[in-house]
């Protein structure tokens, strides 16, 4: 199994995880549901450590180079010419996108909001997926001047970085304005977020989340950025209809009727 192959079992499995997630939320933030769902973890502790593996993950893969995967060149011939001290140029600013994402993510994320406790399992189903998704990112950009997977045209390019940065601008925004809603380290209330993209969606920092992995994969045009912009997507469109569903329960006629989920006017 080439690197391909392994890219489309990991595109197919988002496929099929999609519909049972609409069935199944992870039980973690206002998703947890009553029961054990295995031993407790500090929320910060147990998010740092889920997300800081997604830039390992990439930068080892980087590293290896073709150690990583067999990866077919243009011709079909398995390309192993790869020097692993010297990336692609390209890839060189796609891995400071990712490193600038993850270290939002890891690190000021966890350290400016209260988090509740996570479990165990939540914990080790988020490593586990970062570190295959790093990996296969990371061996794509490694191998992308053999591949000609690292070489989109400028306005494929521009505007990936463009939706990139502008997906990052969403997402950290409605951070913010979340983390605003509480009055003070001890405020364990819950609000109706309002103002900007609120207005329209349950969960526009998904959306933002979304935005950012759709521009990675248009301007790195491999065939693992678009599996992860596919991943992102599977993952938490289910999830914000189930925040949606939690708010209009919890205000009950508070809370507008005219949000969508996740995506404006559509869903």
């Amino acid at each position: 199994m080439d690197h391909a192959d392994v890219v489309s079992v990991w595109a197919a499995l988002a496929a099929a995880t999609f519909p049972l997630l609409f069935l199944v939320s992870a039980p973690y933030g206002k998703l947890v549901r009553g029961g054990w769902w295995g031993p407790e973890v500090n929320g910060r502790v147990g998010w740092f450590l889920q997300e800081i593996v997604a830039p390992l993950s990439l930068t080892l893969a980087v590293v290896r180079g073709a150690g990583v995967f067999s990866f077919p060149s243009v011709d079909g011939r398995i390309a192993h010419d790869v020097d692993a001290a010297s990336p692609p140029p390209l890839a060189k600013l796609f891995i400071v996108c990712w490193w600038a994402h993850y270290l939002n993510r890891a690190v000021l994320y966890p350290l400016t909001r209260r988090m509740s406790p996570t479990t165990g399992p939540v914990v080790a189903t988020a490593v586990c997926f970062n570190l295959v998704n790093g990996a296969l990112v990371g061996a794509e950009l490694a191998h992308g001047h053999s591949a000609h997977l690292v070489r989109p045209g400028l306005r494929a390019l521009v505007g990936g970085l463009a939706l990139f940065c502008a997906g990052a601008g969403v997402n950290i925004t409605a951070d913010r304005t979340l983390r605003r809603l509480r009055r003070g380290p001890e405020d364990c209330g819950h609000y109706v977020p309002r103002g900007g993209l609120f207005e329209c969606v349950t969960c526009p920092h998904y959306l933002g989340e979304v935005m950012e992995w759709t521009g990675f994969a248009v301007a790195t045009q491999t065939r693992a950025g678009w599996a992860f912009a596919f991943w992102t997507f599977a993952n938490l469109l289910p999830r914000a209809v189930a925040y949606r569903a939690w708010y209009r329960d919890k205000f009950g006629d508070k809370y507008p009727k005219g949000i969508r989920a996740m995506i404006p006017f559509v869903w």
